[in-house]
């Protein structure tokens, strides 16, 4: 399956972008000082309200609820602006993807958390499921990109692949959003770069493979800058026990050929991007990397584990909930975050992990950039 068409290789979705962090992340050394993220997840609450066939959040929604309180957001704000890991690199995180442990948009005050990160110089991107759109029009016009997990082109898969009968109200919700952005052209989500707007995003499962170009041709009606598709995976927790891949031979035909079809809808303001690189022929996972070097690069604060602290500081977004990958000194001052970074304790964590539970790597990329660009030098990246 081809990723993206030769005209529209530069896009948010190719991975080559992570070399531009090859500076930033050459400072990543045990016993030494390093640079706070460029990009941290922020996942203010752990509830949803919708209940998705492949949740891969659903080890921690079991187990762990409640939310980020208010005030908490508010001092995070002020804590990523100014975190500075290494005094050899400038201060302050660049990026935040507000995301979940379900679904950010029922935080009562994530308005407020997008309005302060916006003013403080972070850029902001949002996944949410669509259905809270309509009452957020205003802070999501601030961000940098939203994401929309519909992963359906029709209503009744929806509503066997999510659980709620939602299909509609999520499709309003879009063009609601797009008709704020006509409406607000300061916006940036305005920006006609392919990496800002409103993406439609389509997570490839049983039952939904045939309606792609459907799907695809929804999105650009709603005034979609994009259509992101991804096989489903494995949650971590299930790894051991998982099911067989859905994509063998005859699926994987029809994949290519819904896709294909999705393509002749592309034009100067829509595209059509199905990520591959992360898999093997068969979609399956590939992590092809030694160590995981990636908890040293981005972090994904959740909801506390307990009364006693902020917040809780993960380490990898496709591991929510696993312990094992989360500070393990309770955060009850947003200090602590800077005393972990790099530490002892979180070069421990490094060495204790085992690939072999890990479910198809969102961080593939950032391993192999820092194995064999930065470690290995295998580019000469230096000879440009």
């Amino acid at each position: 399956m081809k990723e993206w068409s030769d005209a529209k290789k530069w896009n948010p979705f190719n991975s080559y972008k992570l070399l531009a962090q090859v500076y930033r992340w050459r400072l990543i050394k045990r016993g030494h000082p390093i640079p706070q993220p460029a990009l941290v997840t922020v996942d203010p609450i752990n509830s949803c309200n919708l209940s998705c066939q492949w949740c891969n959040a659903s080890y921690i929604l079991s187990r762990r609820h409640g939310r980020i309180s208010d005030s908490t957001l508010n001092e995070l704000a002020s804590f990523l602006s100014t975190w500075q890991g290494s005094p050899a690199w400038p201060s302050g995180v660049e990026a935040i993807c507000i995301a979940g442990g379900g679904e950010p948009l029922l935080h009562p005050k994530l308005d407020a958390f997008i309005e302060k990160c916006i003013s403080l110089g972070i850029e902001v991107g949002v996944v949410t499921n669509g259905t809270l759109i309509h009452e957020h029009l205003e802070a999501l016009s601030l961000c940098t990109w939203v994401g929309v997990s519909v992963d359906a082109g029709r209503a009744s898969t929806f509503q066997k692949l999510k659980g709620k009968d939602l299909f509609g109200k999520v499709c309003d919700n879009i063009s609601l959003l797009g008709d704020y952005i006509t409406r607000h052209p300061q916006s940036p989500l305005a920006n006609t770069q392919p990496g800002y707007g409103i993406s439609y995003k389509f997570l490839l499962y049983s039952g939904n493979i045939e309606e792609i170009y459907d799907a695809a041709s929804l999105a650009k009606q709603l005034g979609c800058k994009n259509f992101h598709l991804r096989p489903a995976g494995i949650s971590w927790d299930k790894i051991k026990t998982g099911n067989k891949s859905i994509f063998e031979k005859d699926i994987r035909l029809k994949l290519e050929q819904q896709i294909d079809n999705a393509r002749t809808l592309e034009d100067n303001a829509f595209g059509v991007y199905g990520i591959t690189h992360k898999f093997d022929a068969k979609m399956n996972k590939a992590n092809h990397f030694s160590y995981c070097h990636a908890i040293f690069m981005t972090s994904v604060f959740m909801p506390p584990r307990s009364e006693n602290e902020k917040l809780c500081m993960g380490l990898c977004c496709d591991r929510r909930g696993d312990s094992t990958l989360e500070c393990p000194s309770a955060i009850d001052n947003l200090d602590e975050i800077s005393r972990f970074w790099g530490s002892d304790e979180h070069w421990k964590i490094f060495d204790n992990i085992k690939l072999s539970e890990c479910p198809r790597c969102t961080y593939q990329p950032h391993n192999q950039i820092y194995e064999h660009v930065i470690q290995n030098d295998s580019m000469t990246y230096k000879f440009i």
